[in-house]
């Protein structure tokens, strides 16, 4: 969720500095507000924007929340939690897309994790509370076979979390 916020925050930058830019050549010189907004916005969008990016949960189901959008997803619908490998950055660290799989083949996002080695307890405590309902519901994982990292992680995140991650 962290990675769309980011995304969020910079769109609305753009716009801040389209809208100097076209005021610029309208022979307006917009130095004297700009700046200071510019260093002002994100602060405002910070909190603007927080907590508009969540994953919520309860006995009926799933809402995955955005300020454009909300998708609700009842928990008869959700099949799988997904671990799909992202495409290696600059910086060569293994990434996983995680979603949820509704249906056959519908995907809903959930996180994105990054392979940096032994990740902190507040992270793990952070995942196993987003893991912890799909694992105490018995749901597939898949992309992460018994014995990979993935699998690892999720089962150390859950148990952490104070879930169950043995298959029913």
């Amino acid at each position: 969720m962290r990675v769309e916020w980011l995304c969020a925050e910079t769109a609305f930058s753009w716009v801040l500095v389209t809208v100097a830019g076209v005021l610029g050549l309208l022979g307006d010189h917009p130095t004297w507000w700009f700046l200071p907004a510019c260093l002002l916005l994100p602060v405002v969008l910070h909190f603007a924007l927080r907590g508009r990016f969540a994953v919520c949960f309860d006995e009926s189901g799933v809402a995955i929340l955005r300020p454009w959008s909300r998708r609700r997803v009842a928990w008869e619908e959700v099949s799988s939690v997904r671990f799909a490998p992202l495409p290696l950055g600059e910086d060569d660290i293994t990434r996983w897309a995680v979603t949820m799989t509704v249906g056959a083949s519908r995907t809903l996002p959930l996180t994105t994790l990054e392979d940096t080695g032994t990740p902190g307890p507040d992270t793990l405590v952070r995942h196993g509370r987003l893991f912890r309902p799909f694992a105490d519901r018995g749901l597939a994982v898949l992309g992460a076979p018994e014995g990979s990292r993935e699998r690892a992680y999720f089962d150390e995140a859950v148990r952490l979390a104070g879930g169950r991650t043995d298959p029913r």
